[in-house]
């Protein structure tokens, strides 16, 4: 049994392109937000800056297949839960759902467990915590 976090988003108005469909962009920003809520409902602490970032999720790849058209005012519920885990990265995907249960959208992020010591270069990979593991599978 995996985790699953879902939440609600409100499609506004500086969602969408002149044409009043959401813009493409909106639903990176809306998966990246979902893989935030996702890893808090797992109490998964990452990507703390306080004392500067050490330890986190980077994404190193990101994917979204527009199955139709959203239009401001709609509300679209996000579906998130890690589809795969590697050694070091994981994949979560997010399904957007209009409310009658069609599928408006769906994306995958893949997320590396990534730890650097001084600037963006020294950034590696390094193995998902089994604690970690536990938490996402719920």
């Amino acid at each position: 049994m995996t985790l699953v976090s879902r939440h609600e988003v409100t499609v506004e108005w500086g969602d969408c392109d002149p044409a009043g469909i959401v813009y493409y962009p909106s639903y990176f920003r809306w998966c990246d937000q979902a893989s935030h809520r996702l890893l808090a409902a797992a109490g998964v602490g990452h990507n703390d800056t306080r004392d500067g970032w050490k330890e986190g999720t980077p994404l190193v790849a990101a994917e979204c297949s527009f199955k139709r058209a959203s239009q401001p005012g709609e509300k679209l519920l996000v579906e998130s839960r890690v589809s795969r885990f590697g050694r070091s990265s994981f994949t979560i995907s997010h399904v957007f759902r209009d409310a009658s249960g069609q599928i408006a959208a769906e994306g995958t992020e893949t997320r590396i467990w990534a730890e650097k010591e001084g600037d963006a270069r020294s950034l590696k990979a390094v193995p998902i915590p089994v604690e970690v593991r536990k938490r996402l599978v719920g």
